[in-house]
């Protein structure tokens, strides 16, 4: 009974022996953070720490925070000709350009192009452009003047004279094709073979290479204006409809015109190319969520001169006529005439000018000054605050049956980009639809043309045609509406402090959030910032460690009404307090990441920084770990996340700064904690221990039964 009992004790000593660091395991892994909440038990006179030096901690960058405020980035050029008739003559461009600096589209207007290299005034444009975008921030560029005191880059592309069998352009000239597109796309060469043929395509090209990119860097738009007279109608037309619009439901409208390109032959039920197609569909999947609409359909017979006329005089936002065309026409069928240049002179939409998308050959061939897009957006009071039309013959496909290519496939990226994708910009529309284009299922793999599968390639002359010759009439960063605007709510009713980060959702008057919102602060000496919403209409705005500073807010954005505010920054001379610390988990090991949850009562601007001063022998040396402002989205309440530590026994303490450049050190006795050991730091000696124990009480056996078997062979004997 004795020899059990023994060997019961000694296998259980053996257990505990080996169960020991499994416990202290389990309790640290079970365990939860440890929450210190009383401000007032904690010891904030840090002064054993003011040897510690914390030299390493960075000054606020207000270098880089003031280059913001004092040199803000230029948004938007304005090029006018050489001479400055169009300057000196009539205030209305500088007005405009004033009004886009007012609501923070900083805004220039230059006229020194011949001042850059180039080998004609349109290279020497470019190169200036170019210039400004590699320094600045430029999206926009508004051309000013007709292209014969403006040029426009006449590119190489015999697409007719190669595509058209027999037929030939609407406008003389079969081998060089006007765009302003050469002034977006800022990467291409666009003449690498230096051959004094522009925009190239490989075929042409003595290298064989593209001298296009194809991606535009900026959006671009041209007011064709040939005398002072029509600047003015143009920049301030477009400076009513931006500052002082007729409000009314014409804003939320949209006016579609459907012709027919070729009649279905008798006996063949599918022939036929019947534009409605095109506009039934950008209705159902684009504009019927977003706008009211009238719909005009050829062979539905609702669709002639005169309905087109009376109904684009009640005034639409947003217009699209797809048919035939020639500069001054469109067509609602081959020779049936829809809508003339005079009809666009004599257009009635009083304060009511639209954006129109003119889908046909040639309507908006503004080196022709009769051309129905030129006279649309020269109307004195109404016409259009927009064209988008093409210069000359643009293609498409018949039996193009997911309207993916071409003609068909521009006009439905269009739309798409403005409604579904919200670009309302009409510049910005334009441009990345032509994008979208390129990245279409029908340039990657291509689309079904009739019987076959034909992919879009910008190596075909047709496809670059179509891509080059649709150019934009108008200012490109206006907004279009598509409902009646509303006033911003003032989002600065709260304190704003020196230093600020303020945060804030814009809001209309009727509390809908306000996606992409503008918001421009000016001071009274000329400081002057922009920030742009995001999808959700927040803003975070860095304020100027300046006290006592007056400041104008104009918030602009889709479908909003210019709102102006104006707020004082108080001074903040208050240091950072600390509310609470949370430290988890309460008992970490070494596979554990800390997390610090810091909690400061700081009413003023706000915390920029957090620090926590790690150390384990009494901070004569330290690690750090830190929160900066950019990364800090909750307010006051911070998060400094402290990676795998060794084991030991650790100790830190806390700086903070605010905007307004006053700081805290804090400490407690409570700021402490302890990694234990890992598991495997025990295995190896407590496996030499238990293989020792077992050695030793195996032989102390075998020595036993040794001497035993002696005993009993000695008495046998």
């Amino acid at each position: 009974m004795r020899q059990v009992s023994s060997k019961i004790l000694k296998y259980l000593i053996l257990f505990f022996l080996l169960i020991i660091p499994f416990i202290n395991l389990t309790f640290s892994y079970y365990s939860v953070g440890k929450e210190i909440t009383k401000p007032l038990d904690l010891n904030t006179s840090a002064n054993e720490f003011s040897e510690v030096d914390l030299s390493f901690i960075p000054d606020i960058d207000y270098t880089t925070l003031n280059d913001q405020w004092y040199n803000p980035k230029i948004e938007m050029l304005i090029i006018t000709p050489n001479n400055s008739e169009f300057i000196n003559k009539t205030d209305s461009l500088v007005n405009l350009a004033k009004w886009k600096n007012k609501k923070g589209v900083k805004t220039v207007i230059l006229s020194n192009f011949s001042l850059y290299d180039g080998r004609d005034d349109a290279e020497r444009i470019r190169n200036m452009i170019k210039s400004y975008y590699a320094k600045e921030n430029i999206q926009w560029v508004l051309l000013v003047g007709d292209t014969d005191i403006l040029p426009v880059r006449m590119v190489y592309n015999p697409d007719v004279f190669r595509w058209g069998e027999g037929r030939t352009e609407t406008i003389s000239g079969e081998y060089y094709k006007p765009t302003d597109f050469y002034y977006a796309d800022l990467s291409g060469t666009w003449d690498s073979d230096e051959d004094g043929d522009w925009g190239e395509s490989p075929e042409d090209n003595e290298y064989g290479l593209d001298e296009i990119d194809w991606t535009p860097d900026v959006y671009v738009g041209r007011f064709p204006a040939s005398s002072v007279e029509e600047l003015e109608i143009m920049a301030n037309k477009t400076l009513k409809y931006e500052t002082d619009p007729e409000t009314g439901d014409w804003m939320n409208r949209m006016l579609l015109a459907g012709g027919v390109s070729d009649y279905s032959i008798s006996g063949l039920p599918d022939s036929g190319e019947y534009e409605s197609t095109l506009t039934n569909y950008i209705i159902k999947n684009y504009a019927k969520s977003v706008v009211n609409y009238t719909h005009l359909v050829k062979e539905e017979g609702n669709l002639s001169r005169s309905s087109l006329n009376s109904s684009f005089n009640d005034g639409y936002s947003t217009v699209i006529m797809a048919g035939h065309g020639s500069p001054t026409t469109y067509y609602i069928d081959v020779s049936t005439t829809g809508y003339k240049s005079e009809d666009a002179e004599a257009s009635s939409n009083d304060h009511m000018p639209s954006l129109v998308y003119l889908d046909a050959c040639s309507t908006s061939s503004y080196d022709n000054d009769i051309s129905l897009g030129e006279k649309l957006i020269n109307n004195t009071i109404g016409g259009a605050i927009g064209v988008v039309g093409g210069l000359r013959v643009n293609w498409y496909f018949v039996d193009d049956y997911y309207l993916a290519a071409l003609n068909r496939g521009n006009a439905k990226l269009f739309w798409k980009e403005f409604f579904e994708n919200k670009k309302f910009q009409q510049g910005r529309a334009l441009y990345d639809s032509k994008v979208a284009y390129m990245n279409s299922d029908y340039y990657k793999i291509g689309s079904q043309i009739g019987e076959r599968i034909v992919q879009g390639s910008t190596d075909l002359d047709y496809e670059r045609k179509n891509l080059l010759t649709y150019n934009l009439l108008g200012d490109p960063e206006v907004d279009i509406y598509t409902n009646i605007p509303k006033s911003a709510q003032n989002p600065f009713t709260g304190d704003i402090y020196e230093g600020q980060l303020i945060t804030a959702i814009i809001k209309d008057v009727d509390g809908k959030v306000i996606p992409r919102a503008r918001v421009h602060l000016e001071s009274l000496d000329g400081k002057y910032f922009t920030e742009y919403a995001d999808e959700n209409g927040l803003v975070n705005i860095q304020m100027l460690a300046q006290k006592n500073e007056f400041y104008n807010v104009t918030i602009t954005g889709h479908n909003v009404v210019r709102s102006t505010y104006n707020f004082t920054t108080l001074p903040d001379n208050e240091k950072p307090e600390l509310q609470r610390i949370q430290i988890t988990p309460k008992k970490p090991s070494t596979s554990d990441k800390i997390t610090l949850e810091i909690d400061f009562m700081e009413n003023g601007s706000g915390i920029e920084s957090v620090y926590v001063i790690l150390s384990k022998n009494g901070f004569q040396d330290f690690s750090y770990y830190s929160q900066s402002s950019v990364l800090i989205e909750e307010g006051n309440d911070i998060k400094v996340t402290i990676d795998q530590l060794l084991p030991d026994d650790y100790s830190f303490f806390i700086f903070a700064r605010d905007y307004a450049n006053n700081t805290n050190v804090f400490y407690d006795d409570s700021f402490k904690f302890s990694i234990p050991k890992p598991i495997i730091d025990y295995i190896l000696p407590i496996s030499i221990v238990v293989i020792i124990g077992i050695v030793g009480y195996s032989s102390y056996a075998v020595f036993r039964s040794i001497g035993k078997h002696s005993r009993e062979i000695h008495n046998i004997k």
